[in-house]
């Protein structure tokens, strides 16, 4: 029972297979028509995956972290993850798991640090993705109030950090 998910997955497989008998449907080949429009959806939304991938990677590693961080008296860790949450769920995520296992699950940076990554969102990762998918070329004001909203969130994140002691 170490596993549990996957017995989860065999139960779930397992009576879609007896729903599909039951009703006499061919279960295989909608499954087969779901894969091929699933691949569709993939190869379209592809490229704007990628392209927010590059993106991410040329700015970390572009070297203008060590710049800002000099001038903050916050975690470095913490400010990574401020500025890589509009962009990135994963790259915010690792950085969190980083302080969490660098500081301790009860410190005052772990609790700021799942703040901030509960109080915000991958703005820039959601728009770019599903507008582009969409094909929306004019997104009037949705983008600078989500990242107003993230800015928010990060300079009250930084306050809280500094209150709580």
């Amino acid at each position: 029972m170490q596993n549990i998910s996957y017995y989860i997955i065999i139960i779930f497989l397992l009576s879609v297979f007896i729903v599909s008998i039951i009703k006499k449907h061919n279960a295989y080949e909608s499954f087969i028509i779901g894969a091929k429009d699933s691949m569709k959806t993939g190869v379209t939304i592809l490229p704007y995956l990628l392209v927010m991938f590059v993106a991410v990677n040329v700015f970390r590693s572009c070297g203008i972290f060590e710049d800002i961080i000099l001038s903050l008296k916050i975690p470095n860790e913490l400010l990574i993850q401020g500025i890589f949450r509009p962009i990135s769920s994963h790259a915010s995520l690792s950085m969190m798991v980083s302080i969490i296992k660098e500081y301790g699950v009860d410190s005052k940076e772990s609790f700021i640090s799942t703040v901030l990554q509960g109080g915000s969102d991958t703005t820039v990762y959601v728009m770019s993705l599903y507008y582009g998918y969409i094909g929306i070329k004019h997104t009037r004001h949705s983008y600078y109030a989500g990242l107003l909203c993230d800015l928010l969130c990060f300079i009250m994140v930084v306050i809280l950090y500094f209150i709580i002691q």
